[in-house]
C-alpha cells in the first residue's frame, strides 16, 4: 500500500488557467499509474486563478475515498484575513483533516506567538499541523523563517499537537533530524526534494542526505512519511527514489502508508478492499 501525504491541486503553469477538475483528473491518473492508493491534498496559502480555495477542493475531490484534504492558511496578510471559525467547522465536519502553514512564504516564523489559536484548534480536534520547512518555490519568500529548528519551539510548547516538517527541512537535513529525534510529536514527509524528475547526480546526493537522517533518527518508520509534492515533483521518479533507500520491510511499510494512515485517520481497510477490487 502507498499513501502520498503531500500533493496539490494547484496549477503551477501560470501561463494559462486550468480548472481544478482537470488537475484532479491528472492526479488520479498519476496515482493509478504509479500505484498510489491514497493522496493527501494540501490547499495553498493564497487563492487565485491557479490555486483553488479549500471549498473548491472539497467540491472537486471531497468525499472521494482516495483523498484526504488538509487546509492551507494565509496568516500574516493584511488584505486577506484567515477565517479560523469556518476552518474549525470544516475540521469538525470531517471535510478537512489537517492544517498546513507556510512560514517563509507568508513572512512569519512557525514560533510566532500569534499562531497559538491555530495550534489550540489542532490540539482540540486532534489534527496534524503540516509546516513548510526549508527551501521555497518563491524567490520572494524568506527562507530563514522556514528553518526546521523553529519547529522544536512549538513541539515543546504544544506537546499535544502533532507537527509535520514538510520536505525534510531541505537543505537543513541534520537540523530536521535532531528535531525529529528529540520530539515524539514531530513527523516529516520526504516530499519536494526535486522539481520535476530526479537527475542522477542530484538523486544520489539526496539519497545520502536521507540515509544520514535515518541513521541519526534510528527508527524512520515511526516519523517519516512518503510524499511527492505532485505536480511539482513527478510520482514515478519519487517511487524510484523511495525504493532506492533500501529500508527494512518494517520501516518501508511505516513510511509508505502506516504512519500517514494513523496521522490523518485514513480508513486503510477500505483501501485494502479497493485494492482487491471489492465493492465499497
Amino acid at each position: 500500500m502507498l499513501i502520498d501525504c503531500h500533493v496539490h491541486l494547484n496549477n503551477y503553469d501560470e501561463s494559462h488557467s486550468r480548472p481544478a477538475e482537470d488537475v484532479a483528473r491528472d492526479l488520479f491518473a498519476s496515482m493509478e499509474e504509479n500505484g498510489v492508493d491514497h493522496a493527501v491534498v494540501l490547499t495553498s496559502y493564497k487563492v487565485n486563478a491557479h490555486r483553488p480555495h479549500v471549498d473548491e477542493v472539497i467540491r472537486v475531490v471531497g468525499g472521494d475515498p482516495r483523498i484526504t484534504i488538509v487546509e492551507g492558511l494565509r496568516w500574516r496578510d493584511p488584505d486577506e484575513r484567515t477565517d479560523l471559525y469556518n476552518m474549525e467547522d470544516r475540521i469538525r465536519e470531517g471535510l478537512v483533516k489537517g492544517i498546513k502553514l507556510y512560514p517563509g512564504y507568508d513572512r512569519y516564523p512557525i514560533n510566532d506567538p500569534s499562531l497559538e489559536s491555530v495550534f489550540r484548534i489542532a490540539g482540540k480536534h486532534d489534527v496534524p499541523v503540516m509546516i513548510h520547512c526549508g527551501d521555497t518555490y518563491s524567490k520572494h519568500a524568506k527562507v530563514r523563517q522556514a528553518h526546521p529548528l523553529l519547529v522544536d519551539d512549538v513541539a515543546v510548547d504544544y506537546p499535544d499537537v502533532r507537527f509535520v516538517i514538510c520536505h525534510l527541512g531541505n537543505p537543513w537535513f541534520q537540523d530536521a533530524a535532531e528535531v525529529l529525534y528529540k520530539n515524539d510529536n514531530v513527523y516529516a514527509d520526504i516530499s519536494g526534494l526535486t522539481l520535476g524528475e530526479f537527475h542522477y547526480e542530484f538523486e544520489r546526493y539526496m539519497l545520502q542526505r536521507v540515509r544520514d537522517m535515518i541513521s541519526y533518527m534510528g527508527d524512520p518508520g515511526k516519523q517519516l512519511m512518503y510524499g511527492t509534492d505532485w505536480p511539482l515533483a513527478g510520482m514515478r521518479t519519487y517511487r524510484r527514489f523511495f525504493d532506492s533507500l533500501e529500508l527494512s520491510a518494517e520501516a518501508k511499510e511505516g513510511i509508505a502508508w502506516r504512519t500517514a494512515a494513523q496521522l490523518f485517520r485514513i480508513d486503510t481497510a477500505a483501501l485494502e478492499s479497493r485494492r482487491r477490487g471489492e465493492p465499497a
